[in-house]
């Protein structure tokens, strides 16, 4: 006897434990699954879920898969709609602590203990993950994700209580006519009971077109018994034909409630044979489409991406030349692929044809200049002139010219008095022999200005014409001699290196002395304009 006034510890309901070797023979898989079917459309959206089979056999198999993650994913994010980090390689993770925030409280789990009276962490001392673990450990874990979704999920309450006609706060008028309930979410289509019961009292249950069937005894029980007695077609009928059999007769004018109870179960799954065949085809095409998807997958990690070989190999060489870019064919060198299309047969003997050698022409460029754009052409100076004017001697053409005509130049003070043409290699060889000094006029002669910064210094003398260059009206060489000695008294002795530079003018060794005139002061800009 307990003391007065001490209320006796009493234990809470303890359903003892199973002994069934394979998630079939648990009632938490039917849990489970009825769940998914009625409250989620994870089996809609998820490839290879097609029946409690499927389900069951994601249980069995110890690496992640898709039909796990996704199941996972979606109770997860009914317990927290802001949930991430839902990837199969994280789902796990995530998992433990959604479990733990809400194993923190005082409402009793699975995972309750009665010595410490609180919940346990079920994933302490596990290094494995989720799935790695035993089928029966998951599918506690998934029979509490169920519970917690049923009591804290506020969008599946919320669809239970309208199935129901439940309503809160009736006191206050709600706006606007309530929306009508989907055949879904109505309480016929909510509500899970056992589908017959035959004679014996024993529960027949069935949750989608599959051919699969639970039996149970009272579950209201702690000794109630729970197994699956069909999976395929055959299964199937062969649990009709036992029901047949074992169909009592009935001893008076009328049949008992089991009696009558036991016959309609023959009948209503006799009628669902219909239902079944539709669903093992569609069940049939799914599973074909995914071994097509499985051996393209397969044939794609052997397949190469070149169809056919080549037998040469393209080597682009650019060169940046005056008027082209070039890119040539490499030749193969031993031991590459060769092509059999590319052979002739002569002798008997096999030969490789030598490709043709390609040339590519572009008016492009490789070189850039600063500003990042290409350079035109090297033998094209037009470009570097930009804004300037364009002289008629370097080779530019007016577009707009269509008769080849001269501009005219400006009439200043000077160029009035010059003349239209003459001779400028007469103008410079009179002026190197002391014939004229470049103010006379005359056949063949230069006139030179006398006045003005090009007009001749009084110690200069005007040079002829270097040899290769352009015959001007407008340019005469000038040249300055050494003070106190005449031009052309140098001694022979003297190492004269008269030559052209690059521009055009003449060069002469800074050593010596070219015709009696110091280095030659020779000034292409101290160009001396002809009146001619």
């Amino acid at each position: 006897m307990a003391a007065p006034g001490v209320k006796p510890d009493r234990k809470g309901h303890v359903c003892p434990p199973s002994g069934a070797t394979h998630p079939s023979d648990r009632w938490e898989s039917l849990f489970v699954y009825s769940f998914i079917l009625k409250f989620t459309n994870v089996k809609e959206k998820t490839l290879g879920f097609e029946s409690p089979m499927d389900f069951e056999d994601a249980l069995m198999s110890r690496e992640p898969n898709d039909i796990l993650t996704k199941i996972l994913s979606r109770f997860i994010l009914n317990l927290k709609p802001q949930t991430r980090n839902l990837s199969m390689d994280q789902i796990s993770t995530t998992l433990v602590g959604v479990l733990a925030d809400y194993l923190k409280g005082n409402e009793r789990t699975v995972f309750w203990d009665d010595d410490v009276k609180a919940n346990v962490d079920p994933f302490q001392g596990m290094d494995s993950g989720f799935f790695a673990a035993d089928w029966d450990f998951k599918l506690k874990i998934l029979r509490q994700l169920v519970e917690l979704q049923l009591v804290h999920s506020q969008e599946i309450k919320a669809a239970i209580d309208r199935a129901w006609g439940v309503v809160h706060n009736k006191h206050k008028k709600e706006k606007g006519a309530p929306t009508p309930l989907s055949p879904d979410m109505q309480r016929k289509a909510l509500d899970f009971l056992p589908f017959g019961m035959d004679h014996k009292r024993e529960r027949y249950w069935i949750a989608d077109d599959s051919p699969r069937i639970w039996t149970s005894t009272n579950p209201w029980r702690l000794t109630a018994s729970f197994k699956a007695v069909s999976s395929t077609r055959e299964e199937y009928l062969a649990v009709i034909q036992h029901l047949k059999s074992t169909l009592p007769e009935p001893k008076g004018k009328k049949k008992l409630k089991s009696e009558q109870g036991h016959a309609d179960l023959i009948k209503d799954l006799e009628d669902r044979l219909e239902a079944i065949d539709q669903g093992l085809a569609r069940v049939a095409k799914v599973r074909k489409k995914i071994e097509q998807n499985r051996i393209l997958m397969a044939q794609a990690e052997l397949r190469s991406t070149r169809t056919r070989r080549q037998a040469q190999k393209p080597d682009y060489v650019y060169y940046n030349q005056e008027s082209e870019d070039e890119y040539q064919f490499q030749e193969q060198e031993d031991g590459d692929f060769e092509d059999d299309d590319d052979d002739d047969e002569q002798d008997g003997k096999r030969t490789r044809q030598k490709a043709p050698l390609a040339t590519r022409r572009s008016a492009r460029t490789a070189v850039l200049n600063a500003n990042g754009k290409r350079e035109s052409s090297a033998d094209s100076s037009l470009g570097n002139w930009k804004g300037e004017r364009r002289s008629a001697r370097l080779g530019f053409k007016d577009p707009f010219d269509l008769d080849d005509r001269h501009p005219k130049r400006a009439r200043t003070e000077e160029s009035t008095t010059s003349a239209g043409s003459a001779d400028a290699d007469s103008a410079a060889s009179a002026q190197a022999d002391g014939t004229s000094n470049g103010n006379e006029n005359g056949p063949g002669k230069l006139k030179l200005k006398a006045t003005g910064a090009a007009a001749l210094r009084p110690t200069e003398v005007a040079m002829e014409q270097v040899a290769g260059k352009k015959r001007s009206k407008f340019w005469v060489y000038a040249v300055e001699p050494i003070p106190g000695q005449q031009p052309g008294a140098a001694s022979e002795s003297e190492d004269v290196n008269m030559e052209a530079n690059d521009d055009g003018s003449p060069a002469v060794n800074g050593h010596g002395s070219a015709n009696g005139y110091e280095g030659l002061r020779v000034e292409q800009g101290r160009v001396v304009e002809s009146t001619a």
